[in-house]
């Protein structure tokens, strides 16, 4: 087939869906502008447009053979219009969990910091970072990430982990440490588990 002008839609899909899938690329060249710049327009992050535009031609890829060619522009921002619904429900979830991960853990912490800060001592504060000292890498990693500043989703990306494994780590890492600054005496061994 030539790949020369006047690009014709009709014949490109008859074509992959003959076998040339190679072909697909060029409706990619013909219409990824298109789906790129829908999604872009409604996306604070050019990185998750480009994200759901790769998305958005593996479906149409997959599902080639159910469009209507003389419709396939609508039907291509019609998958892009769904994946950008998924994309936002799933945005909230993450959100809605950070958000009650960070209401829960207040109510939990907030009290035992204050007390804590109202009468630190140096001695206290060593033992802290004493404690701090006997959790597992990663449990640590995450603790000082939170004590940098560090940005939850950052961390879970670096980590290797979703959102959520690393909210019930950290939350291990807060009860462990709670409970080594309680116990009488110094610790001496691992507090937890480094296990996700």
């Amino acid at each position: 087939m030539n790949e020369e002008f006047p690009f014709q839609v009709e014949r490109v899909i008859a074509a992959v869906l003959r076998g040339e899938t190679d072909r697909f690329r060029l409706i990619v060249r013909e219409y990824g502008l298109l789906v790129r710049g829908y999604l872009a327009a409604r996306l604070p992050h050019q990185d998750d447009a480009d994200d759901l535009a790769q998305e958005v031609f593996l479906i149409a890829f997959e599902k080639l053979a159910v469009c209507d060619p003389p419709r396939f522009a609508g039907w291509l921002l019609g998958i892009a219009r769904n994946q950008l619904r998924n994309h936002w429900r799933a945005r909230t979830r993450r959100e809605d969990a950070l958000a009650r991960f960070r209401e829960e853990a207040l109510e939990i912490v907030d009290p035992e910091l204050q007390t804590l800060s109202a009468g630190s001592s140096p001695a206290q504060i060593e033992r802290l970072l004493h404690c701090i000292a006997l959790l597992p890498d990663r449990l640590r990693r995450i603790v000082r990430a939170g004590l940098e500043g560090i940005r939850s989703e950052t961390l879970a990306a670096e980590l290797g982990v979703k959102p959520n494994a690393l909210y019930q780590a950290r939350f291990r890492a807060h009860a462990a440490l709670r409970k080594c600054m309680t116990a009488p005496g110094a610790a001496t061994s691992p507090l937890v588990s480094d296990e996700p």
